[in-house]
């Protein structure tokens, strides 16, 4: 099973989470810590990655949650 990825992006109102490929927010946040907290926790919950996404659009920080890839030899 693939994971599924999670985004904490800012708003001009707050913080929310969505996850990746759907329209709507997952959670509201007050603060980028609260956000970055929830998207974390439901990426390892969905063996995925978490992304926080800075004020200027670009990717802040990354967390991957999932399965290690298996060992390939060359």
């Amino acid at each position: 099973m693939v994971g599924r990825n999670f985004w904490a992006v800012k708003l001009e109102d707050g913080w929310i989470v969505r996850e990746e490929g759907l329209p709507d927010a997952t959670t509201k946040h007050g603060s980028e810590a609260e956000a970055w907290t929830a998207a974390n926790e439901r990426a390892a919950s969905c063996k995925g990655e978490a992304f926080l996404q800075g004020e200027d659009g670009a990717i802040a920080q990354r967390q991957w949650h999932g399965e290690l890839p298996r060992d390939i030899k060359i």
